[in-house]
């Protein structure tokens, strides 16, 4: 988990000293004397297994490997800062695919399932 994620967490706690903790839905609660509840989504508790992987990631020579990690058909969209779409890349299965010549900066990538957004991130070349 991050680390300020868990400090802001520690602080609430300490902040509502007689806080109660349920799980119910799906959803952490937590109800405290001093304020109204909170609830608490777990995929911002517990980070999601990543539906593709990039290696290498940072890059030093503008190529970058892209591996979906289950089965179904993705779609791979790599943009520049502006949001001018750069590459466009279909991942059938655990298929591997490469993005070469990206030039030094940074980019923003969107993975997409079905037509909905499953992942997003940074891409960096140094």
């Amino acid at each position: 988990m991050k680390k300020s994620f868990l400090i802001k967490m520690f602080t609430l706690v300490l902040v509502c000293s007689t806080a109660k903790f349920a799980i119910a839905n799906n959803e952490v609660a937590i109800n405290s004397t001093l304020s109204d509840s909170l609830i608490i989504k777990p995929n911002l508790l517990f980070r999601k297994k990543a539906v593709v992987k990039l290696s290498p990631n940072p890059t030093y020579d503008g190529t970058i490997s892209v591996t979906a990690n289950n089965e179904e058909n993705l779609h791979f969209y790599v943009f520049d800062l502006e949001g001018t779409l750069l590459h466009r890349i279909i991942l059938n299965g655990k298929e591997k695919k490469v993005i070469p010549n990206l030039i030094k900066g940074t980019y923003t990538y969107d993975v997409f399932k079905n037509d909905e957004s499953v992942e997003e991130g940074q891409i960096i070349v140094k």
